[in-house]
């Protein structure tokens, strides 16, 4: 009986063996693909709502993908666009690099002219008061230059001049900062130093008359009468009706009445004749107290 059992057992296990071995194998259901234009929509979508780290998962696919075609650059820039979206320090740097990194490989590329007007505008989100630190405004004027010298004819260069021109005021800006630090400090020399690079390197600073004006108050305050008149006289040809100017007829009275002063003091002390020595007469050297045995 055990031995009808085992016989059954092994049949079953060849049968269903045999069976097994010649079943066809099954067929693999094709995967279907998202299309990288859908998943750069997607990717913008999710950038509209905020939602930039899943948005730039979506970019990510399609640098990737083979066949991403145009789409390739343009989820490269995406992905820096979504850095900036998120707009803080760390955020913008990341931008940056992101940007650069493309222009690096692709310069000539269509949309090399935006990424680089890019760079400078993130610097340009960084730009605190004049009285702060100053980098972000130097690489910001920089980037836009650069804009402009390799791209003169991007639709951005028009935008990027205009915001040259408020850098300026704000680099100007700080020079004059500095140079009143300078002057109330009694330093009137180092702070002149600094009002004259303004007008030399802002030459188009909104308020020209106020830096000659502070250029001779600190002449005044060196001495310097002759080039103190000089600047407050250019405060008034420039702004004549202004307060600037008000300011500068009243130094020049100022300057007029110190100059008498000092003219009338100098007429009026008398020459002091130097006494000279008795040379014939030798000084006679005192007696200390120790030298008692001295005769």
């Amino acid at each position: 009986m055990k031995r009808i059992f085992i016989i059954v057992g092994i049949f079953s296990l060849i049968l269903f063996f045999g069976c097994h071995k010649n079943r066809a194998p099954k067929r693999a259901e094709p995967i279907e693909l998202t299309s990288v234009e859908e998943l750069y929509e997607k990717g913008q979508t999710y950038i509209k709502k905020h939602r930039t780290q899943t948005a730039r998962k979506y970019f990510e696919q399609i640098t990737l993908r083979e066949d991403a075609g145009d789409y390739g650059p343009k989820a490269e820039i995406a992905i820096a666009d979504s850095y900036f979206a998120e707009k803080n320090i760390d955020s913008f740097a990341n931008a940056i690099s992101r940007y650069q990194t493309f222009i690096s490989f692709h310069a000539m590329h269509p949309l090399a002219a935006y990424c680089q007007y890019q760079i400078g505008f993130c610097y340009y989100k960084e730009v605190d008061k004049p009285d702060r630190d100053i980098s972000p405004a130097v690489y910001s004027k920089d980037a836009f230059k650069k804009l402009i010298e390799n791209y003169p004819n991007s639709e951005y260069v028009a935008d990027a001049k205009n915001k040259i021109k408020e850098l300026d005021n704000i680099l100007a800006a700080h020079e004059i900062y500095i140079g009143d630090f300078y002057l109330r400090s009694s330093h009137p020399t180092s702070a002149k130093e600094r009002y004259k690079g303004v007008l030399q390197m802002y030459p188009d600073y909104w308020n020209i008359p106020l830096v000659h004006l502070r250029i001779a108050e600190a002449a005044n305050m060196e001495g310097n009468f002759d080039e103190a008149r000089e600047h407050l006289n250019k405060v008034i040809e420039l702004s004549p009706d202004s307060k600037r100017a008000k300011e500068a007829a009243k130094m020049m009275d100022s300057l007029g009445k110190k100059e008498a002063k000092i003219a009338k003091k100098k007429l009026e002390s008398p020459l002091k004749e130097k006494k000279l020595p008795d040379i014939d007469k030798p000084k006679e050297k005192k007696k200390r107290w120790w030298m008692f045995w001295r005769h």
